[in-house]
């Protein structure tokens, strides 16, 4: 595997998004709400992928996401905050040739394969009255957990992105911008985001197939 991170902040006290990248397993993690409980969450959740992975199987990615729901919930609780807070959690491991994806919130993996993009993952958002409500972890006893698994090729190239880039870079947008070179790939988009959004936080990841 070769991986390219990129983080983009305005203000590293106020910055809620958490990457974590090691040889097998990379997720993205974004802390939700207002106050410190928003990067404890997401610094929680990149911690709990750390001391868990790797993963072998579908099965272990949603019993490690409902455990780390619980733990969030409990790293939030310790903060006495009266903010509703949590935050969401993309997750890629691989196994073999297999890939594994567990994901709660609104941020997004997809898959580059030979010139196409596909979305993997589902931005789980819902509108009322107005107001935009994410489904993260640290909030609920028992998280909708989004899975996926699949067969990996040569090339294949995968993207862990938060949620800044949502309707500001298209699907279209990212497929021209990537190519089996993701440090350049990874270049790319960000520049391309910092155009057209500087005042708003990213962080992605990138990992090629080799």
């Amino acid at each position: 595997m070769r991986y390219a991170v990129r983080e983009f902040y305005r203000d590293r006290e106020t910055y809620a998004d958490r990457v974590f990248f090691s040889e097998d397993t990379f997720a993205v993690a974004d802390g939700m709400g207002v106050g410190r409980g928003a990067s404890v969450a997401a610094e929680k959740a990149v911690r709990l992928v750390s001391e868990e992975r790797p993963f072998r199987s579908i099965d272990e990615i949603y019993a490690f996401f409902n455990r780390a729901n619980r733990k969030i919930m409990d790293e939030i609780a310790k903060l006495g905050d009266r903010h509703v807070t949590g935050t969401t959690l993309s997750l890629l491991s691989f196994n073999g040739n297999s890939y594994l994806i567990g994901h709660v919130g609104d941020s997004r993996i997809y898959l580059w394969r030979r010139g196409w993009i596909e979305m993997l993952t589902v931005d789980q958002v819902k509108v009322r009255g107005g107001r935009k409500y994410v489904s993260v972890l640290g909030i609920d006893w028992t998280p909708d957990v989004v899975l996926r698994e699949g067969t990996c090729e040569r090339g294949d190239v995968f993207l862990l992105i938060s949620d800044g880039a949502v309707g500001k870079i298209g699907d279209e947008d990212l497929c021209g911008l990537i190519d089996t070179d993701v440090e350049r790939s990874a270049d790319r988009i960000l520049n391309l985001y910092r155009s057209l959004s500087p005042e708003e936080d990213l962080s992605l990841v990138m990992v090629l197939v080799d």
